[in-house]
């Protein structure tokens, strides 16, 4: 028994090792085994322990953001996201593009009159200005401030354009319509041109009168490359060049997007399919070995057969044609249409085309449904 009581006496004693700072003193190990091994002594099992390599993980983490600047790598990301592209606000199309119109560089988008690449381009400026609250410079050739912002208060309040521009309003619509007005004062969106033909000359001025205020422009739309005036050279195409050039440089130099809008030749109306292609383009022999991106717009119910003679009093079909459009000479478009946003050509990314829905009475593009998008592939 005696011997037993010892044996247990022995095992309740505290371990002990013998210090070198006094002879004899004694220093109570009181890290548990469990503990032991999870700081990756003991057994080689315990290296691999779930939680030591997520710490590890964490610890790697936490170094690569303070590398970028601190935050989450999310917010990282997004940072450098935000100095690389301005997104579209159309995703299918943002995909295409790798993340938006890239800073720094000469995106051409092209269509045939009337499609809508106005209204495209017009919509890339509002989800700038209005949605990421970065600024846009838009200067447009054909249409004139009264036109453009008759647009963005359509698009902006849901009340159709016609209704704007004939006074028609109700007075629901005209609450609307002042409280829309109310909200876009402090967006920075700001209309040059006003149906003048500028020049590269003038175009650069008005981007540098804006940077002397302190204002950074981000995105610069010009619509449209036909009507712009060419510098004095030997020809229309040499002058066409020298646009180019300009406004390539003038991305680059102040990290800007630039959207240059072209038209499409007819050449399209000879295919059967009507699809747009990069050489329809009217000066593609200039644009193609300047521009970074093109985008090509089509909207097939465009090339529909249409009645465009004869007085209507009233919609001879309400669903297709709204009662606000009539009276009128001639059936209007249908008001909303799909349309297909293309990527024709783009260095670094992929090509491929992006579903959208386009209601023409509200200058308004929303994307297709997921599912209607995957049965029209």
């Amino acid at each position: 028994m005696a011997a037993a009581e010892a044996v247990r006496r022995a095992r309740r004693r505290p371990v002990t090792a013998q210090g070198d700072d006094a002879p004899g003193a004694t220093h109570h190990l009181s890290v548990p085994a469990d503990r032991f091994r999870r700081a990756g002594h003991g057994t080689s099992r315990a290296r691999t322990e779930p939680h030591v390599v997520s710490n590890h993980a964490r610890k790697l983490a936490h170094a690569r953001e303070q590398r970028l600047g601190g935050g989450s790598r999310r917010e990282a990301a997004a940072r450098l996201s935000a100095a690389t592209f301005i997104p579209t606000g159309l995703t299918g199309l943002d995909r295409l593009l790798g993340g938006g119109l890239r800073r720094g560089e000469l995106t051409v988008l092209a269509a045939r009159t009337g499609m809508g690449k106005s209204m495209l381009a017009l919509t890339f400026a509002r989800h700038t200005a209005i949605r990421l609250r970065r600024m846009a410079l838009v200067v447009s050739l054909e249409m004139s401030h009264a036109e453009l912002t008759h647009r963005i208060l359509a698009a902006e309040s849901g009340v159709p354009t016609e209704k704007l521009q004939r006074a028609r309003c109700d007075d629901t619509e005209l609450a609307t319509v002042a409280q829309t007005v109310l909200a876009l004062q402090s967006a920075p969106l700001y209309l040059g041109g006003d149906m003048a033909s500028p020049g590269l000359a003038e175009i650069q001025a008005l981007h540098a009168r804006y940077a002397r205020t302190g204002a950074k422009p981000e995105l610069l739309v010009v619509d449209y490359l036909g009507l712009m005036n060419a510098p004095d050279t030997t020809s229309r195409e040499r002058g066409v060049e020298a646009i180019l050039d300009g406004l390539s440089h003038l991305a680059e130099e102040k990290d800007l997007a630039v959207v240059l809008v072209e038209q499409l030749d007819q050449a399209l109306l000879e295919r059967e399919d009507r699809r747009p292609r990069v050489t329809d383009m009217v000066h593609a022999e200039q644009i193609m070995p300047r521009a970074k991106t093109v985008i090509l717009f089509h909207r097939p119910a465009y090339f529909a057969p249409q009645h465009r003679e004869g007085r209507y009093d009233r919609s001879p079909d309400a669903g297709l044609y709204p009662e606000h459009l009539f009276p009128r000479f001639g059936l209007p478009e249908p008001t909303r249409q799909s349309a297909q946003i293309s990527v024709s050509r783009h260095r670094g990314s992929r090509s491929g085309a992006a579903e959208v829905v386009v209601d023409l009475s509200r200058s308004q593009f929303s994307e297709l449904p997921v599912d209607k998008e995957l049965a029209s592939r």
